[in-house]
């Protein structure tokens, strides 16, 4: 097999930029887009208020229910992608059937052509659950790709360092949602949704060249000798939750990613709403904290080399916890300097970003390489859908918790109270906290010494 350039390393990563464009839209401003305040200009186009049971609201009960469509279909894709046949591998061919699918779905999300809410309400629930499947159509091949290309553990910390820098680079202009829509509106004069609407297009032709560039310029069948698995994609799963140090590295991102998505869900009404940014100016907060990241990249990159990925991973758990609980707290932050604060917040949140962003996949490689040579079968695809499936059954539930409690103590005509959105930081913050306890059971150096030792043996 053919040794993976940096070159390689790159192009194949290029589709973490468009995650990260699809993942902002969906996850910072979706809720934003169908839930909005007075201030944003924009229409409601769907049901608002709870719907379900009481407590649920219909953007809310969508997306949960999207999340769990996407958790059930990752472990069925994975399967039949370990066990394809294709003449170009077991990854690519998804990769290119399913490039086009995943990003216009992304758009179509907040094209609705109607103004009729009950319209409206089934045309996002049809397109969220589509994007979601397309989502893990492409994403689950191509995740399960990269550790069965790259296996030399310092190598395979560099490539998830650059796919994390694609993905944030994305997130970042994401963040430039606001600044270009505000665009949109002085220099072509459209109305707030319409602005919003073109800004997202701009991403969505993006993002598809990008996911299109690897599928068709990387030849999977030159850098992998796959094994493929003979068993049913049962005993594949149960085979996967029977390793120890996968299901506590999965429970530890599991919380932490609740967390994150608790986070990332209400980010612009904590700027706009509780700090008292104006809307236009977000993409300063965001953006900082972005940058900052970005620096750390290489801080974070040796540390996790010199001392492994777990101390790293409580680090950040710790500091994120801090600042979800530190929301809480802003009635006492500077009232004259609210920028400035905002600007400070932004930094501190920089480190667990950074670590967050690059060290979960790496973490999980390992833990998928120790079993691979413990068992001498590549099931890179089962591993990172069961992962997958659990954490995004917690993104599920948090998605559907969030619009609810925002709702909590808004004033009549409005969608978001500032009671409901301090709740949302207090249980983010729980959530992350628990992952800090989690990582403290990970044996990392039992599963080093086994990767380290084999590389030793071949040499």
């Amino acid at each position: 097999m053919k040794e993976v350039s940096g070159k390689t390393i790159i192009i194949f990563c290029l589709p973490q930029f468009a995650v990260g464009l699809f993942t902002t839209m969906l996850n910072n401003y979706l809720i934003y887009f169908y839930q909005p305040t007075e201030s944003s200009g924009l229409p409601t186009l769907i049901t608002q208020g709870y719907v379900f049971l009481g407590v649920l609201t219909v953007i809310g009960l969508i997306k949960a229910i999207g999340h769990v469509v996407d958790a059930f279909s990752d472990p069925i894709i994975a399967g039949i992608s370990d066990k394809c046949k294709h003449k170009d591998g077991r990854r690519i061919p998804f990769m290119k059937w399913f490039s086009i699918p995943f990003a216009v779905s992304a758009l179509l999300i907040f094209w609705s052509p109607s103004t009729n809410p009950t319209f409206n309400n089934i045309w996002l629930a049809v397109f969220i659950w589509g994007y979601y499947i397309f989502y893990t159509l492409y994403m689950i091949p191509h995740n399960a790709l990269l550790p069965e290309m790259v296996t030399h553990e310092g190598k395979l910390v560099d490539a998830y360092t650059w796919s994390s820098m694609f993905f944030v680079v994305g997130s970042m202009l994401g963040y430039a949602t606001t600044a270009i829509v505000a665009l949109m509106k002085k220099a072509f004069g459209f109305a707030p949704i319409m602005a919003w609407r073109m800004t997202f297009l701009i991403f969505t032709v993006i993002g598809a060249v990008l996911l299109l560039i690897p599928s068709f310029t990387i030849k999977e069948k030159e850098y992998v000798n796959s094994v493929r698995p003979t068993v049913s994609l049962a005993a594949s799963l149960k085979h996967a939750f029977r390793n120890k140090h996968f299901v506590i590295v999965t429970l530890g991102q599991l919380f932490e990613g609740t967390g994150m998505s608790f986070f990332q869900a209400c980010i612009m009404y904590y700027i706009t709403e509780l700090m008292g940014i104006p809307e236009e100016q977000s993409i300063i907060i965001m953006a900082t904290s972005i940058v900052g990241s970005l620096i750390l990249y290489p801080v974070i990159n040796k540390w996790s080399k010199a001392k492994g990925k777990r101390l790293p991973m409580i680090v950040g758990c710790i500091v994120f916890t801090i600042a979800e609980f530190a929301i809480c707290c802003v009635d006492i932050f500077p009232k004259d300097h609210k920028m400035a604060t905002a600007i400070l917040f932004a930094l501190f949140v920089s480190l667990p970003f950074a670590v967050l962003n690059i060290l979960p996949s790496s973490m999980m490689a390992d833990v998928i390489q120790y079993d691979t040579i413990q068992s001498g079968v590549n099931q890179e695809g089962t591993f990172a859908a069961a992962k997958s499936f659990i954490t995004k059954m917690g993104t599920s539930i948090a998605i559907m918790i969030v619009p609810s409690l925002v709702v909590i103590g808004a004033a009549t005509g409005e969608s978001v109270g500032k009671k409901g959105l301090l709740l949302t930081a207090v249980v983010g913050g729980l959530f992350t906290l628990v992952s800090v306890v989690i990582y403290f059971f990970y044996k990392e150096k039992e599963i080093l010494s086994v990767i380290r030792g084999t590389k030793e043996t071949k040499q």
